[in-house]
């Protein structure tokens, strides 16, 4: 009797892990897409937020200055300027599973310099990021983005 109803909650529980075992790895796969899913659109606010400040700090004209604070994601690879056009582009790297992916927006403004946006960058943390505006020596905008 005994050994009878011990095979049978040991066929209960090895039913019951066969279920669990699976789920638990498919919610684990899961939550690792959603990490990367919000990185992603985390990414993605940052970029279109440090464009939007630096298209208005262009247009109010030289001599102007905002700061403000973002967001940079803990799989960030890198984080800079680049020049596009007769403008620049900001470009913020993320490293995923399927490779590293580029964030970008567009400035309609020249930067005074071009590169990785100077000052230790910690990912997964805020960073205080100062715009500033400049007369270029063409005597149209020049935007610079440093740490603030």
């Amino acid at each position: 009797m005994k050994g009878q109803v011990s095979t049978e909650l040991l066929v209960v529980v090895a039913l019951v892990l066969l279920i669990f075992i699976p789920l638990l790895v498919m919610v684990y796969v899961k939550a690792n897409e959603a990490d990367q899913q919000i990185g992603a659109y985390q990414a993605e606010l940052t970029v279109t937020r440090l464009a939007s400040l630096a298209n208005s700090v262009g247009s109010l004209g030289t001599n102007t200055s905002v700061t403000t604070d973002v967001y940079i994601p803990p799989n960030t690879v890198s984080f800079m300027t680049e020049p596009a056009g007769i403008g620049s582009e900001i470009v913020l790297t993320l490293s995923t599973p399927q490779g590293n992916t580029d964030t970008t927006d567009i400035v309609q403004y020249p930067m005074k310099s071009y590169g990785s946006i100077p000052g230790q960058i910690v990912p997964g943390g805020y960073i205080k990021v100062r715009i500033s505006s400049y007369l270029g020596p063409d005597g149209n905008a020049e935007i610079e983005i440093d740490r603030g």
